[in-house]
């Protein structure tokens, strides 16, 4: 009896302990539930469980492009006909993958997805014009989400800050969406709203790209771009920053205030935080857009030329570079001077340069112009660059030693043979990366800048000489500096004087390459690459 009685009031005692437990579970999650009711846990919880997902998603990705190299590649020669016919479908199939991905996961997956696509150098053709898409295509965001955002940093509601906001946004990006709004001064702005939930995910997805990329690199030694992200994090949490990026668009103004022709609208500060940037309003089109801008009754020609003089005064003079001017951040609209005018938008991007790093710039470019190899090696030795002429390639898009003798030697010697090693200095990727490493990490944004400027200059036309406007003003900025005297402004002038009169000569000769070549075509003496030749020769 007494055992029975035993067993029975342990039994009694398990279920009470049992019940206590459980009570106790459910109150603490009762507890944690209601914690969790304020908007701000509640979305951090949210963005952790979305953040498995993505990092799944991410992961399944990159096995995915992995396995189909590896396949499609299996028992191919490298450079072989089969091998060559193989690999182009097969970087149209990753890049879509990777394209799908990002903006499927959005955020920093675009800001990525956005930076590849610049580098030209490096990547297949594949990548680079399936990943420009990311530049016009990002998620849009529930109309809420804005409200409670707008309630976190200013305590009012987006229709009680102005007198009106538009209900979709006209534009939205990797990071941010943007709406036309009207304040209660009656002035039209643009206001560009963070997604609510970025900064809460920035952590875990800088880690999971870091991890998808050295994932890559594990399978594909050649592919090593996980440093990249390493160097570029710390400004890419600033760019979430839209303080930061308000100052950035002030003193860009400052820097470029002689230029007429350059426009930047002011920032709203009493409606601006560090997730909300308010901005005049500009009316415009995308400096790409060839035809509109022709509407418009502008010049390609004159577009291109100030977009380059532009940008090259911020690499050569000033060291504060923009890093983010792709065609969606740049807009073009008549100029109350004339001609036409370059509005600049989204300056979250800057990291600038020392001004060791910019004087070493301007001695580069003078020395590419010039033809000076010995000053040329000796500058890219100062970087621990070997290959100079690489890098000459990677700086300004054209090929030395070709550019010397398509200008000062005769063109029948130029071979489909010459042509075809002219366009695989962009594809020894293993060298471009290196030399990428060996460079301060500002001027990555440098690369990226004068590729899309490059690039933007060949969706216009091709109308100006990018290479001699840059060469002009890396003459001019290496006269600038803190040690700047009479003389060496003096001395920088007259260096400028006679490198624009060979310039000239150089154009010259050039025009007559050109109308030679066209006219071996046209009687069928011209080799098979000519098309192509012509093409180099004017971009």
């Amino acid at each position: 009896m007494k055992a029975a009685a035993t067993g029975g009031l342990w039994k009694r005692r398990r279920w009470v302990s049992l019940g206590a437990g459980l009570a106790a579970v459910g109150l603490g999650a009762t507890g944690y539930w209601k914690a969790m009711a304020e908007p701000t846990r509640k979305r951090r919880a949210r963005v952790n469980v979305e953040g498995v997902v993505r990092f799944v998603r991410s992961v399944s990705v990159g096995i995915t492009i992995s396995l189909d190299y590896w396949w499609t590649l299996l028992n191919l020669e490298e450079d072989s006909p089969a091998y060559n016919a193989a690999i182009a479908p097969c970087h149209q199939r990753s890049a879509n993958r990777i394209l799908n991905g990002a903006l499927r996961n959005g955020g920093l997956y675009i800001k990525l997805g956005q930076g590849l696509s610049s580098f030209n150098q490096v990547l297949p053709r594949e990548y680079v014009d399936t990943l420009k898409a990311l530049q016009d295509m990002a998620l849009t965001r529930k109309y809420k989400e804005l409200d409670d955002l707008f309630m976190e940093d200013f305590g009012l509601l987006p229709s009680q800050l102005f007198s009106s906001f538009g209900s979709e946004p006209v534009a939205a990006a990797s990071l941010a969406q943007v709406y036309r709004a009207r304040t209660y001064e009656g002035k039209e702005v643009a206001v560009k709203v963070q997604y609510i939930d970025l900064r809460d995910r920035y952590d875990g997805d800088i880690w999971t790209l870091k991890l998808l990329l050295r994932l890559v690199q594990w399978i594909h030694p050649r592919f090593s771009l996980a440093w990249i992200l390493d160097e570029m994090k710390d400004t890419l949490r600033e760019e979430l920053d839209f303080v930061h990026e308000a100052l950035n668009l002030e003193r860009c103004a400052r820097d470029l205030k002689h230029f007429p022709f350059v426009y930047l609208p002011p920032v709203a500060w009493k409606l601006t935080t560090k997730r909300v940037l308010t901005a005049e309003w500009i009316d415009g089109c995308r400096v790409s857009n060839r035809k509109a801008i022709e509407a418009m009754g502008l010049s390609p020609k004159d577009v291109a030329t100030k977009l380059t003089t532009a940008f090259s005064y911020q690499i050569f003079h000033t060291g504060f570079v923009h890093g983010d001017p792709h065609p969606g951040n740049v807009l073009v609209r008549p100029s109350p001077h004339g001609g036409a005018e370059i509005v600049l938008l989204d300056h979250g991007l800057y990291m600038p340069l020392k001004e060791k790093t910019r004087q070493g710039m301007c001695r580069i470019w003078k020395s590419i112009v010039l033809h000076d190899i010995p000053t040329l090696r000796e500058e890219c030795a100062k970087l621990g660059i070997k290959e100079y002429e690489m890098f000459a390639v990677m700086l300004t898009g054209r090929a030395l030693n070709a550019n010397k003798n398509l200008l000062f030697s005769s063109t029948s010697k130029f071979t489909a043979e010459d042509w075809k090693a002219v366009r695989n200095t962009f594809l020894r990727f293993e060298e471009v990366v290196r030399i990428l490493r060996l460079l301060p990490t500002a001027m990555l944004l440098v690369f990226r800048n004068i590729n899309m400027v490059r690039s933007i200059n060949r969706e216009l036309g091709t109308p100006i000489n990018r290479f001699s406007i840059m060469a002009k003003s890396a003459v001019r900025g290496s006269a600038v500096g803190a040690d700047q005297t009479h003389w060496r402004r003096l001395g920088g002038w007259l260096e400028e004087l006679s490198i624009d009169l060979r310039l000239r000569w150089m154009v010259v000769k050039t025009w007559c390459v050109v109308k030679w070549l066209a006219v071996m075509r046209l009687f069928g003496l011209a080799p098979p690459a000519t098309k192509e030749l012509e093409h180099l020769i004017q971009s």
